[in-house]
């Protein structure tokens, strides 16, 4: 299965069990379950089609790691929704609703276009340390009354 075919729903499985394996060395369902506020059966459930996949290892009872697989998925989409939240937050959104926004778009999103919009936010970050551009940048992007 190639990248551009993982759902939505499993690259934030795989995205909040390398965010807990990173703290505690693996995740377990009731651990992810909290996370996404789900059930821990609808976790279990993703672990089995996760494990069939090749993007896990999966002990019944036991916790999940992410295989090389799961985990460049997992890194690609954070690393995704951080570019995103950052260019919206350059953009004036505020913080909560950039955070949000950037879960819904980060899911799909082509290497290409996050290329991209990471050089977009680099530039746009270079940009802010100029006075004269930040002010330029802040009054293009306010809201219109």
């Amino acid at each position: 299965m190639t990248e551009e075919k993982v759902t939505r729903r499993n690259e934030d499985l795989l995205e909040v069990i390398h965010e807990i394996s990173q703290e505690k060395g693996y995740a377990q369902s009731r651990d992810i379950a909290a996370a996404l506020q789900i059930t821990p059966a609808t976790v279990t459930d993703g672990f089995k089609r996760l494990q069939e996949m090749g993007f896990v290892n999966y002990e019944p009872y036991g916790g999940v790691t992410l295989t090389d697989k799961g985990r460049n998925i997992a890194e690609r989409t954070r690393q995704s929704h951080e570019v995103l939240r950052n260019l919206l937050e350059l953009l004036g959104v505020d913080e909560d609703i950039a955070d949000r926004d950037a879960c819904i778009m980060e899911h799909g999103l082509s290497t290409e276009s996050y290329e991209k919009l990471l050089g977009l936010v680099e530039f746009i970050m270079d940009c802010n340390k100029d006075p004269v551009l930040k002010k330029r940048l802040e009054k293009r992007v306010q809201k219109k009354e």
